[in-house]
């Protein structure tokens, strides 16, 4: 059973909360406050007991509403149902959380919600009565999601309602001026002398809000409508989701479905291609891509002549990508594609580079943490290009940065280097890695220990330097240490010189010093050896719904 009960915006935002079992999400399906069906209401108090007898254990979060707390809706029977639920929640559960929403902003099939409504009404120059003296609290669902999860990131707050709305009220009359400057529509409305203002206490969250750089400025609802609402005036933004994929055929209609899940809620916002690179997989893995690929256009396959490589793989998604966004992601679901949501909302807030941080890793040994968290510690502070510490390559990447992306040509390719490097705002996104949901990790000791020194040796020449100075240092020490012995011959002739042992152990380390510096200088003559070539980095075998024409392929 999903953790996340009910439909609508704040059931969709919440959707990577589906899979975990702490906490039982319940966003409920009445969120239209002129309801008066009681059988409705009926439904979803039965719905919400259900749900506290099935996860006893979790808590329980239930979203409900800030329309308790205006005065001339407190008879409503909208209202009355929301206070049983609240009640029923309180006296049925040991753990609970209740978070009261005032009118979110957020794309919704549903047209109840004042924003969807107010917006459906003025492109289709539909008349509708506007309520002179209405003020709301609007916030965005992407930020009433990041204010949700960093409470409950942090476990705390339990059995407490939490009001979770912008500081700012925004007169409906002014919100209609903001979307006829928008559409460039004039609303056909007939004012009614009714509405109240009433306050909602946002002090808990305050410093949430300051901590997560919400800003509720004035243009706060402009850049709302054109998150959610630029498709009706605009072509939808294109998604590609690029997927390397080496014997994976245990998980990849588990992945298909999910992330198609996640990209259904994207519409009509988003076009969208899936776009899986076969890196010339020796199980049924391409027969399922290609059966996935016959049945969805939306599904691209690439597939290698041989196996070139998880980095040459992601190169070929990016070379083929016609999205205006793309998110590169593995089919193993460590990584959950519900997460693609949240770095969507960091996207929209200006950022042209998304990267996720799993600074918690299932499934995973604490050794090979460890070495992990050395690993990319010694890489940033060796490398000039500061690359995220816990990043995989997991991450959103904006067109302007998948363009230069196309640009280098090197064979030696370190993804998570080169995004580092390109530049623009980058940000990350912190999210719990899941254990791969089946089959086997492919990625052996000798693979891991090969794509290390790659990283470490395409984003920094200071080993050459490192063995340069140690042999300097070296040579110091032999020259002092000889110069010691003749000091010590001149004032006493009848001193001898021995140690052939100790001779032979400086001379075997010294050796061991120069076949290391050989071998660091080796490897970077091989990297270069490998560049000259000039030879394709890849070769394909054949595609499937890919337009052939590809620019930046080298």
């Amino acid at each position: 059973m999903s953790m996340v009960i009910g439909r609508g915006i704040i059931a969709n935002r919440f959707i990577n909360y589906s899979l975990q079992s702490r906490y039982l999400i319940f966003a409920g399906s009445v969120h239209d406050s002129t309801l008066r069906d009681s059988v409705i209401f009926l439904q979803e108090e039965e719905a919400l007991r259900a749900s506290l007898l099935q996860h006893p254990q979790a808590v329980f979060v239930y979203f409900s509403s800030c329309s308790l707390l205006d005065p001339e809706e407190s008879q409503s029977p909208y209202v009355q149902h929301k206070i049983r639920m609240e009640q029923l929640v309180r006296n049925s559960t040991g753990r609970y959380l209740i978070f009261r929403l005032p009118q979110v902003l957020g794309l919704s099939d549903e047209k109840t919600s004042l924003v969807n409504y107010l917006v459906d009404a003025i492109v289709a120059g539909r008349p509708f009565d506007l309520w002179r003296n209405a003020q709301k609290n609007l916030i965005d669902i992407d930020d009433v999601y990041q204010i949700a999860h960093d409470i409950l990131g942090r476990g705390g707050c339990s059995n407490e309602i939490i009001n979770i709305a912008s500081p700012r009220k925004t007169p409906v009359l002014e919100l209609v001026k903001i979307i006829e400057s928008y559409f460039n529509r004039n609303a056909e409305y007939q004012l009614v002398d009714k509405g109240t203002s009433y306050d909602i206490d946002i002090g808990p969250i305050n410093d949430i809000v300051k901590r997560l750089n919400i800003e509720f400025g004035h243009d706060y609802l402009k850049r709302a409508l054109d998150k959610y609402f630029r498709h009706l005036i605009k072509p939808p933004l294109l998604l590609s989701v690029i997927v390397p994929t080496y014997n994976e055929e245990a998980g990849i209609d588990e992945f298909y479905r999910r992330t198609k899940s996640v990209l259904a809620q994207l519409k009509p916002r988003f076009d969208h291609e899936i776009i899986f690179v076969n890196d010339f997989s020796t199980d049924n893995t391409y027969a399922k891509l290609t059966n996935l690929a016959s049945l969805d256009p939306s599904v691209k396959l690439i597939n290698f002549s041989r196996n070139f490589g998880n980095q040459i793989a992601i190169t070929a998604g990016i070379d083929y990508a016609r999205g205006d966004i793309a998110v590169i992601i593995d089919d193993d679901l460590q990584d959950p594609p519900e997460i693609m949501l949240d770095l969507l909302a960091k996207w929209s807030a200006g950022f042209k580079v998304v990267y996720g941080v799993r600074p918690k890793r299932q499934g995973v040994n604490f050794l090979f943490r460890l070495l992990a968290k050395i690993y990319y510690r010694l890489i940033s502070s060796l490398s000039e290009t500061k690359i995220p510490n816990d990043t995989g390559d997991f991450r959103l990447i904006d067109r302007v940065v998948i363009d230069q992306l196309k640009l280098m040509k090197e064979e030696n390719r370190y993804y998570r280097g080169m995004v580092a490097w390109v530049g623009f705002p980058q940000t990350g996104c912190v999210y719990e890695r899941d254990k791969r949901y089946a089959g086997k990790s492919t990625f052996s000791l000798r693979k891991y220990i090969n794509f290390a020194l790659n990283g470490l040796t395409s984003f920094t020449d200071k080993p050459l330097y490192f063995s340069s100075l140690l042999g300097f240092i070296i040579t110091i020490a032999g020259f002092l240490l000889a110069l010691s012995q003749i000091v010590v011959k001149i004032i006493d002739p009848s001193v001898s010189i021995r140690g052939w042992t100790s001779l032979m152990a400086l001379v075997i380390f010294f050796g061991g010093i120069q076949l290391l510096s050989i071998g660091v200088i080796g490897v970077y003559i091989s990297k270069i050896y490998r560049e000259v070539k000039g030879r394709p980095l890849y070769i394909l075998e054949s595609t499937t719904n890919v337009n052939e024409q590809v620019y930046g392929k080298k």
